[in-house]
């Protein structure tokens, strides 16, 4: 991976957060997955969202794994990715000079912080013994049609 790429990891994570003009930033609820298969390299389909769209991989240099989860609609619902943990507290603190704190259930070196982006939930988890943390991006539609499936097949 190189070092540039690297670098700006940090400032992606915290430009996913908000609704981003560019066709090419990734934003819950607004990108399309024409503009994923336009700019991104699909890695592979990993199956069918809650919401009834594609759920993919693909490849983000300067990112461990990205997977994007879209709606029936073709809108992205979920935006799941994981990175270094060289960046964590510089998006922690990133995120929470930029949004509202839901939750933080975090304690001793465990990170699990929800930040409020509108209607979108960004939550980080952070665990001691990872050198990665995840940075997951989750619309309402999606949080309430996976608990609805949850509350189904409970």
């Amino acid at each position: 991976m190189n070092t540039a790429a690297f670098a700006g990891v940090a400032a992606y994570l915290l430009s996913m957060a908000a609704i981003a003009p560019e066709p090419v930033s990734l934003a819950v609820g607004v990108t399309t997955i024409v503009d994923v298969q336009q700019h991104y390299t699909i890695i592979d389909k990993i199956g069918t969202s809650y919401t009834g769209g594609p759920v993919l991989e693909v490849n983000l240099e300067g990112v461990t794994d990205i997977q994007l989860a879209f709606n029936a609609e073709g809108v992205l619902d979920v935006a799941t990715v994981k990175a270094d943990k060289l960046h964590l507290e510089e998006v922690l603190n990133g995120l929470r000079s930029q949004l509202q704190i839901s939750t933080d259930e975090s304690s001793l070196g465990f990170e699990n912080v929800t930040f409020l982006s509108g209607s979108t939930e960004v939550v980080v988890e952070s665990h001691p013994l990872d050198t990665q943390f995840t940075v997951n991006y989750i619309s309402a539609d999606f949080k309430r049609a996976r608990t609805q499936a949850q509350k189904q097949y409970a």
